[in-house]
């Protein structure tokens, strides 16, 4: 079977994302199929039996369709509740949008019924575009069961389902031999320095508290205000690691003791996975499905509340390291297990017919 492991937008920033789509797709070959990673917005879709994707428009999945190949698509879905606060200077650069898309509707009701219709159509359709992908699409592949849940609840979908969990690398991520847990003397915090991962609020709650703080993660290029916020709050006592490469982040998490993602929404947190592998005790948020992997052996808080996201630090902190969570990502969140459950989705699509 020749896949197409499709990323139309998004591939030009680092993160999860790419990290997801290239590991999934190695592990598919592992499996004994065909696969082909792209970033291309007008692939050749006769050359493959089927587009798995993700951030496709729902103008591309039509177009899978019409040549009749099925489409499978890794949802990363959120949904509309969850909104990420912004500095006010990042508000600011979003307002002349505003006023333009204001004045286009003021013109709309001016000229009449049919233009505001057309206009309030063409807002409605940005809006939700992605559901429209999700509903023309052959099945979905959502990261938790509460994924799956939001995507059915917020968007009433009929397209089946498969949840299909993320991954990691016991190859790649472990804790090595003679490591001294006492010899880990900071937390870390890995992830693109964006809004949505909170560093900032990080850096706020545990300023203070004695406890040495490393950013790891290369700075959004859509958030420079955002990025100098995060420099100016962590001036002289945070460290600054930026970009580390996939394959080299082991050793960054074997120098602490505690990882924190303190986003606003997580479907997973793929550093969590990782961190837990190399021995460090999880503090992941609240907000999303993370406590699906992590159950009851990580640290949770609330990223909008500074004394929670302090609280579940230093009580990771100061507590011994729960090796029993790493034992469970190696025993059911490896790249392999993503494999068997993307080609498990695969066959749901083949037996309707393709």
């Amino acid at each position: 079977m020749r896949i197409l492991l499709w990323m139309p937008t998004g591939a030009a920033i680092p993160g999860g994302h790419r990290v997801q789509f290239h590991m999934t797709a190695e592990a598919l070959r592992r499996a004994g199929l065909e696969v082909t990673e792209c970033s291309d917005p007008e692939p050749d879709i006769n050359a493959y039996d089927l587009v798995h994707g993700t951030g496709m428009s729902h103008a591309q999945v039509q177009r899978c369709r019409l040549m009749r190949r099925p489409v499978a698509i890794s949802t990363i879905y959120a949904g509309p509740a969850h909104i990420v606060p912004r500095p006010r200077n990042e508000l600011v650069r979003t307002l002349p949008g505003a006023l333009f898309r204001g004045a286009r509707l003021t013109r709309a009701v001016i000229e009449g019924h049919g233009p505001v219709v057309r206009v309030s159509l063409g807002e409605l359709r940005q809006e939700i575009g992605p559901a429209l992908s999700y509903a023309a699409a052959d099945i979905l592949l959502p990261n938790a069961i509460g994924e799956a849940h939001a995507l059915e609840r917020d968007w009433g979908l009929a397209t089946p389902s498969h949840v299909v969990p993320n991954g990691v690398s016991p190859e790649l991520f472990g804790v090595e031999t003679g490591d001294d847990p006492g010899l880990r003397q900071r937390v870390i915090c890995v992830g693109r320095l964006e809004p949505h991962k909170n560093q900032l609020g990080l850096i706020r709650a545990l300023r203070g508290t004695g406890v040495p703080l490393a950013i790891v993660g290369p700075r959004h290029p859509h958030h420079p205000q955002y990025v100098a916020e995060c420099l100016r709050a962590g001036e002289g006592w945070v460290e600054f690691l930026g970009n580390v490469d996939h394959s080299e982040l082991a050793a960054t998490y074997r120098t602490a003791r505690v990882h924190v993602l303190p986003s606003w929404f997580e479907t997973t947190g793929l550093v969590s996975l990782e961190a837990a592998l190399c021995g460090c005790n999880v503090v992941s948020t609240s907000r999303g499905y993370a406590s699906e992997y992590l159950v009851d052996m990580a640290w949770y808080c609330d990223p909008g509340d500074p004394k929670s996201i302090r609280r579940a630090v230093l009580a990771a902190w100061e507590s011994p390291v729960r090796t029993a969570l790493a034992e469970r990502v190696r025993n059911h969140y490896t790249w392999d297990h993503v494999a068997s459950a993307t080609i498990a989705g695969y066959r749901k699509i083949a037996s309707t017919g393709w």
